[in-house]
Formats: C-alpha cells, sequence, structure tokens
C-alpha cells in the first residue's frame, strides 16, 4: 500500500513540476515577445521576407484547414500591400504524398503572389526547423512571420534565441471550443519542448548549402493626375530577351478614364531620359510607308475606382533594349470628349 502511495506522490509531484515549469516557460515566451504581433496589415513595418509557416491544407476530416487558408490569405494580403517582397513558404515534406511548401506555393499564386517571389523550404518540418533554417541557409537577419497568434509567440521567441529580428502578424482562428482547447495545450507542450531543445542547443534536420534571396526588382510609378496610377505586373520577368511589358492602369477618380495602345520607351543614360529608337527593321518600314507609329488609333476605358491591365509588346525596341534603367510612359484622358487635354502616367523600371 506504500508503495503505490510512494508512486502516486510522485506522480502528482511531477506533474506539479511540469505545470509549474509550463507556466514559467509561457509567461517567459509571452514577456520576451510582447508587442512584436500585429493583427493588421497596415500597421507592420516591412520586411524584405516573411515566413509563412506550414500545416496541413486539410484538417481531420479532409475539409480545408482554415488555420492553413487564413496564413495564406494574411501572406497575399502582406505581399500586395508591399510590406514584404518574398515569401518564405516553410513547411514539410518528409513524404512524397505530403508536400505543405507546394501547397502554400499554389495557394499563394491563386491568390495573385508571382511565384518568382515565393521561395520554397521543404525541410521546415519543425518551427524550430523553419526559423533557424530562415536564418543559416536563406540568410535571413530580419523576418515577418506569419502563423496563428500562439504560434507566432513560439516562432518569435525562437527567432530571439537565434539572433533574427522579427515581428509577426497573426492569422484568423476560425475553430470550435474543443479545438482550440487541443491546440491551446498542444501548444503548451510545444513550448516546453521549444525551451528544452534550446537549452541542449537542439538543430535542424537539414541545413545544407546557402540559398541566396536576391533583391527584388523596384518600380518607381507616378503622374501628371493622380486620378489614375499605372505599375508595372510582370516586374520579376522583365529580364533580356523582353517580349512584352504587362501594366496595371489603376483608375482612382469618380470619373470613367481612358487609355490608348501608344507608348512611349525611355532609357536613362547619362543623367537625362532619352526616347529609344525603334529597331532598324520597324523603322525602315515605317520610314517606307511614312508613318511615325505603330500603334492602332484605340481607346480602353478605365471604369471609376476599378483597374485595367494591358500588355505593351517591345518587338518594336527588341534590337535596342539593353540592361539599364527605363522609363514607360502612357497617355490618358478623361471627360468631357472630345478633349485635347491628356495626362501622363510614368513607370520607372530596371532591366536586367
Amino acid at each position: 500500500m506504500k508503495s503505490y502511495k510512494r508512486i502516486l506522490l510522485g506522480l502528482v509531484t511531477l506533474f506539479g513540476l511540469l505545470a509549474i515549469f509550463t507556466l514559467i516557460v509561457n509567461i517567459k515566451v509571452a514577456s520576451t515577445v510582447n508587442g512584436r504581433i500585429y493583427d493588421c496589415v497596415d500597421s507592420i513595418p516591412h520586411n524584405k521576407v516573411a515566413l509563412l509557416l506550414g500545416t496541413n491544407p486539410l484538417n481531420r476530416l479532409g475539409r480545408p484547414n482554415t488555420y492553413f487558408t487564413n496564413r495564406i490569405k494574411i501572406a497575399a494580403e502582406l505581399f500586395h500591400a508591399g510590406k514584404v517582397d518574398y515569401i518564405l513558404a516553410s513547411g514539410d515534406n518528409h513524404i512524397e504524398s505530403y508536400d505543405e511548401p507546394t501547397a502554400m506555393r499554389d495557394s499563394l499564386i491563386a491568390r495573385g503572389v508571382p511565384e518568382g517571389r515565393i521561395i520554397l523550404d521543404f525541410a521546415g518540418f519543425r518551427t524550430l526547423d523553419s526559423v533557424i533554417r530562415a536564418k543559416e541557409v536563406f540568410g535571413c537577419d530580419s523576418l515577418t512571420i506569419i502563423s496563428q497568434s500562439d504560434h507566432c509567440e513560439r516562432a518569435l521567441y525562437l527567432a530571439e534565441a537565434n539572433g533574427i529580428t522579427a515581428v509577426s502578424i497573426s492569422a484568423p482562428i476560425r475553430a470550435g471550443r474543443w479545438v482550440r482547447v487541443r491546440l491551446t495545450f498542444r501548444e503548451w507542450l510545444a513550448r516546453d519542448k521549444m525551451m528544452l531543445d534550446l537549452w541542449f542547443g537542439k538543430q535542424p534536420h537539414f541545413l545544407g548549402e546557402k540559398i541566396i534571396i536576391p533583391e527584388p526588382m523596384k518600380q518607381k510609378s507616378y503622374s501628371t493626375n493622380d486620378g489614375l496610377t499605372m505599375s508595372i505586373v510582370n516586374l520579376d520577368n522583365i529580364k533580356m530577351p523582353v517580349d512584352s511589358i504587362v501594366v496595371e492602369m489603376k483608375n482612382n477618380s469618380d470619373n470613367e478614364a481612358t487609355f490608348g495602345e501608344y507608348y512611349n520607351l525611355e532609357k536613362y543614360d547619362n543623367g537625362k531620359w532619352v526616347d529609344l529608337p525603334y529597331n532598324d527593321k520597324i523603322r525602315k518600314l515605317l520610314e517606307e510607308d511614312g508613318v511615325e507609329m505603330v500603334f492602332n488609333d484605340v481607346g480602353y476605358p478605365v471604369r471609376p475606382h476599378s483597374v485595367r491591365r494591358y500588355s505593351n509588346r517591345t518587338k518594336a525596341y527588341n534590337e535596342t533594349l539593353v540592361p539599364g534603367h527605363y522609363r514607360l510612359s502612357k497617355k490618358f484622358s478623361y471627360p468631357p470628349y472630345p478633349t485635347l487635354k491628356s495626362d501622363t502616367a510614368y513607370v520607372e523600371f530596371e532591366i536586367r
């Protein structure tokens, strides 16, 4: 009988110590990362790279996992708001039939994030692996971490412990009460394990060679009338040889705007903008026909508070385009029509 009491006492003591350890760990984690978790895209500072932490795209019932879909939604919003330049999708791919990074990439592309701005880490088996690999493999000393709030705290603590300057944005949690209780309990245990891993110097399963994340292509947009602005959609794909430049015309006004096919292309040379000449073949054809334009006289409307995309073919310049700094401009106008007055939208960009 006494032996049973000793065992019971030992178990009670063990669970008591575990509870105290868990409480201390949670207080330490929460106090360390206090003030670095955002819930609004507009207020979070810019970072070159966002670390999107992986989870199963499907829940245990085989239905879409809201934890996954909400992380994807926030990641896409961050990118489109210009708060991050790249998204590092880090997840588990330890077996061929389970591939979190690819699922994240496909979902991000479906939300309009260019594939060239998505980097896949197939060895993010655990949060510790994802965070440490972000620094040691992908060279990230600063990060924006994307997950749900409890998970964000643990990831931020890991980042702090590994010399990474990080902030985080919490994706919404939409789950039933018992699911939240179960996940909270699991998170408490995960934090206990994280602290032990840090004490004993646990490292990721794999590191490997460094992967360089390039500096993102930049563009600068401005206009003679703020009612309409222009930006380049396929910026990451503008590399030699250039086939087309896809622009997005955004009408911010209450009136319908109109633009045409015509665009002008200039190169910055010796401190000034110089009109880019047509290639010899196009130039000779124009001289023979006695005309100055290679564009159809067609108008394209942009409705109030909407956008319209247009692909500007660069065939006429393809022999004169070389790496450098360029400016594309398009004229547009507002009613009343007909009008002799037109405005011009500009966008500067690089060709590498």
